[in-house]
Order: structure tokens, then C-alpha cells, then sequence
């Protein structure tokens, strides 16, 4: 996005606020409220479980569907993202994965293996694939479709394991 959408689509947002403010029916029986409207408009987030009934009303719908067709979206605040280069949960349809930090060791993880569905095969060895780079660790037995193993952070497995573009695999 360049500077000078930024800066309209800024004095756009203000000049919707201002009419909101500003705005008075003739009519007295009138049910629109513009604050309403663009309060929908502006927290689609906060009033998502109300949306639908407020929509049953024509005028509301008419007014919000014509902001929606000006605008061309449904306003989105800025959010704070923060980046990792570290995972540290992944979710297949076979298998959960979550790696847990110790409360006693700092560099010592935990990774906890929750299988999904029932396997007759057995479960030898859990492989990570990076890079073309592989690496493997044998599996300890598995109670209630759950298995844990123990890893430190400087392991390289760890490395592998925690980089988001990996391949992990049960066999």
C-alpha cells in the first residue's frame, strides 16, 4: 500500500466518523443509527455473534451494505504481529505435536506426542526432514496414545524439529 492510499483511506475513515456524528433524521420514526452502523462497521469482531440479527433489519443492512460496497472490505484494525522462527505445536491428522520448555531446565524441552487415531503398526521412530537435511529419534512406548520424550536446545534434532518448514514423520 502507498503513502497516498494510506493518507485517503485515512481521511476516508475520519470522514465516515464525522458524518456518524453529525448525522440527524428529519424523520422522527427513523430506526437508523449511523453510529451504529459504522460501530459495526469499525469492531466486525466485537458484534460478530449479533451480526445476522442486526442485518434482519433493512435499514441497518441497506446503510451497512452500502459502507461494504464503498469500502470494498470489512475494516480490519492494525494488529501487533510478532514473528518466530521457532515452532513449537504442530497438528497433523495422524498426530499432535507439542514441544513444552522445563520449569527446572532452561535448556531442556519436552516434546509430547498425542497420536490422533488407533495404529495396529508399531511406532519406532520419530523423523524430522529439512533442507535435506534428516535426523531421527527413537520413540518411547506409547500409554493412552500418548508418548514424551526429553531433548535439549542445543541438539540439532531441536533445530529441526522447532524450524517451521520441516517435515516430521511416525513410523
Amino acid at each position: 500500500m502507498e503513502i497516498k492510499d494510506s493518507i485517503s483511506n485515512t481521511f476516508l475513515a475520519l470522514n465516515y466518523i464525522s458524518l456518524s456524528q453529525n448525522y440527524s433524521s428529519s424523520i422522527t420514526q427513523a430506526k437508523l443509527n449511523f453510529k451504529r452502523v459504522w460501530e459495526v462497521f469499525l469492531n466486525p469482531i466485537k458484534y460478530q455473534d449479533k451480526i445476522n440479527e442486526m442485518l434482519k433489519d433493512k435499514v441497518f443492512a441497506k446503510a451497512y451494505f452500502m459502507i461494504l460496497q464503498n469500502e470494498g472490505c470489512i475494516y480490519q484494525p492494525k494488529l501487533r504481529a510478532a514473528s518466530n522462527d521457532k515452532v513449537f505445536f504442530r497438528s497433523s491428522s495422524e498426530f499432535k505435536i507439542e514441544i513444552v520448555k522445563s520449569n527446572k531446565n532452561k535448556n531442556v524441552y519436552y516434546i509430547i506426542i498425542n497420536l490422533i487415531n488407533d495404529t495396529k503398526l508399531p511406532l519406532l521412530n520419530l523423523y524430522v526432514i529439512c533442507d535435506n537435511i534428516s535426523e531421527s529419534k527413537k520413540l518411547p512406548k506409547f500409554n493412552n496414545k500418548r508418548a514424551q520424550m526429553i531433548i535439549k536446545d542445543n541438539d540439532n534434532f531441536f533445530d529441526l524439529i522447532t524450524n517451521p518448514n520441516t517435515e516430521i514423520f511416525i513410523r
